[in-house]
């Protein structure tokens, strides 16, 4: 394959070509193909069409409509899981003191994030944030913000019983993905991420899942076994977020990927994924994935796992003005009301 530059022109591999012409009529790639796709040069005309294939479909799909979705953290603490990507690794030493956001400014920015017009609003806590208080906190969040607007909840593992409690709570969501190299860069076994999947399915919430988060270690074999574990536990929603260096943290000697390697697997993604989905997200907000098959993006406040400023408002998060551009940048409708990944089926 011949890439762009040096006065060479474009030439696109006809086996990409066939794959991509198919996969925009429906076809599925299989394990091979995906790995095939995500081998394609950044330079080379293939990327561009895998791109492009991804983003066809994601426009026609979602009736070219996007979605911006809030999320709150709740505790800067350190975390005895001590996943290898986070701030707030217990091992990692970065977060050092515990500070947990009160009921009234929690609120207040869950109100602000709804009139903002955000389409769902995530709560999201450290494993080690006490169940019970989460519950309570996403009680008075529920009955503060408009009943149209979803909760989906981002905390540690889940029991049957505790699934059903964040039901009752008001949630119609949880956003538990099995990252890469569960159990080895993190203190959580995989069979855990997914006895609480199953739990939040069996309870009636949607589960939203997504590939991350992806350094320049992660093998391509890696990224796609993770592709169609999405696929198999049928998701609302799927995607891929790129790993955030926050230094201190045991994985940031690896660095990053840049955004154009963020919206190669994206788009791979979005094709494994086809038309089981109602959204497929990036993360962080970037212009590169939403041209590839991204239409889900997030603003975020109080603590983050990727930033070392308590409130991320003031660090690395985006507010709902932000989101709502760079999606409008991109050519999309913004979506208004509900988020379509938030709900159940029968809902929507």
């Amino acid at each position: 394959m011949r890439s762009m530059g040096h006065g060479e022109g474009f030439q696109l591999n006809l086996y990409i070509e066939k794959l991509l012409k198919d996969c925009q009529k429906g076809y599925i790639p299989n394990p091979d193909e995906a790995t095939r796709l995500l081998q394609v040069d950044l330079d080379s005309w293939a990327f561009y069409a895998l791109c492009a294939t991804a983003n066809y479909l994601t426009r026609k799909h979602f009736d070219n409509q996007a979605e911006v979705c809030a999320q709150i953290g709740l505790d800067y603490a350190p975390c005895s899981k001590s996943c290898g990507f986070c701030a707030f690794s217990k091992s990692s030493g970065v977060v050092k003191e515990a500070i947990y956001w009160d009921e009234k400014t929690l609120i207040q920015t869950a109100k602000s994030f709804a009139e903002a017009g955000a389409n769902a609003i995530y709560l999201m806590s450290t494993a080690n944030y006490p169940f019970s208080g989460f519950v309570s906190m996403a009680e008075a969040v529920r009955i503060s913000i408009p009943r149209d607007i979803p909760m989906v909840a981002n905390t540690g593992d889940l029991t049957l019983s505790q699934a059903h409690e964040l039901k009752d709570a008001g949630f119609t969501a949880v956003y538990h993905a099995l990252r890469l190299r569960e159990g080895t860069d993190t203190r959580i076994p995989a069979s855990k991420r997914e006895e609480t999947i199953s739990n939040a399915k069996e309870v009636g919430l949607v589960v939203q899942v997504c590939v991350e988060p992806v350094g320049p270690e992660h093998t391509i074999e890696e990224l796609v076994d993770l592709m169609f574990w999405g696929r198999e536990h049928s998701v609302s929603f799927s995607g891929a977020m790129k790993r955030t260096a926050v230094p201190g943290t045991a994985l940031a000697k690896h660095g990053e990927i840049t955004f154009r390697e963020l919206a190669r697997i994206v788009a791979v993604t979005r094709l494994v994924m086809g038309d089981t989905v109602q959204a497929h997200c990036t993360h962080e907000p970037n212009l590169p994935a939403l041209m590839a098959g991204a239409n889900l993006i997030w603003a975020e406040a109080g603590p983050n796992p990727r930033d070392t400023e308590a409130d991320t408002q003031y660090g690395r998060g985006q507010n709902v003005k932000h989101c709502r551009r760079i999606l409008e940048e991109a050519g999309f409708k913004v979506r208004k009301g509900a988020s379509i990944a938030a709900l159940p089926s029968v809902l929507v």
